[in-house]
């Protein structure tokens, strides 16, 4: 992330939301997860978390968990009525990959391979779709089991199910075969596959390990403590 965008003391609710995207652009993709809709005028973080019915505390904490790298959230100011946001924010970015974020690389996987031969036209194509593979099952336990829980927690309706916790041991790391990608792309493919094909590539590789990388901390440091914390409640 930028370095300007590190600074913990901007992110407040009374700051502008065209201060916070001055601050660090890349903030611009939460917003677009959250369905938060353009233009925005002068009004406020805490204005617009109010007219979307939404926490300023857990749009913040996103925030922060994305331009700060160092951040540890403080779930315990969060309460069971941010779950259903924290989960439409997580089931978007779910939409964007697949839809967008996916075929975009695969475009350029496609570019690069016109250049090399049978061999490494195999490899490649063997461990990008090995990895969009894995990425599709990781997202499909969530979409269809972990997902759905919280949801039901939010609502009161959790009945003899298995627990955060026990999803959570079975919630994998999707980032590493990222750098088995990366060092075909880097280090094996031929001198005709030219270097701003490469860097094109690798530019939305590492993009979109990243982003991979935020949403499971998201995950972990966020959602999980919360629905944790209503299940004691619950007695759960």
């Amino acid at each position: 992330m930028k370095s300007h965008g590190t600074d913990r003391a901007i992110f407040a609710e009374d700051m502008k939301i065209i201060e916070l995207i001055d601050a660090d652009y890349g903030l611009l993709s939460i917003l677009l997860r959250l369905d938060i809709q353009l233009p925005f005028g002068d009004i406020s973080i805490g204005e617009m978390c109010r007219r979307y019915d939404m926490s300023s505390a857990l749009f913040l904490m996103i925030c922060r968990m994305y331009a700060c790298p160092d951040y540890e959230p403080d779930a315990a100011s969060l309460t069971a009525a941010d779950l259903p946001h924290l989960v439409r924010y997580l089931r978007s970015s779910h939409r964007y990959w697949l839809d967008t974020v996916i075929p975009r690389i695969g475009r350029g996987v496609d570019d690069v391979l016109q250049s090399c031969d049978r061999m490494q036209v195999e490899v490649l194509r063997k461990f990008y779709n090995d990895y969009c593979d894995e990425i599709r099952r990781h997202l499909q336990y969530e979409e269809t089991e972990m997902f759905p829980y919280v949801e039901r927690l939010a609502r009161g309706e959790v009945g003899a199910e298995i627990r955060m916790a026990e999803y959570m041991e079975n919630h994998t790391d999707i980032c590493d075969k990222i750098d088995d990608i990366k060092s075909i792309i880097l280090k094996y493919l031929p001198e005709s596959c030219t270097t701003r094909q490469r860097c094109d590539l690798l530019f939305d590789i590492f993009s979109l390990r990243d982003d991979l990388a935020k949403h499971t901390l998201v995950e972990s440091k966020i959602l999980a403590p919360v629905v944790m914390v209503e299940e004691r409640r619950r007695g759960l």
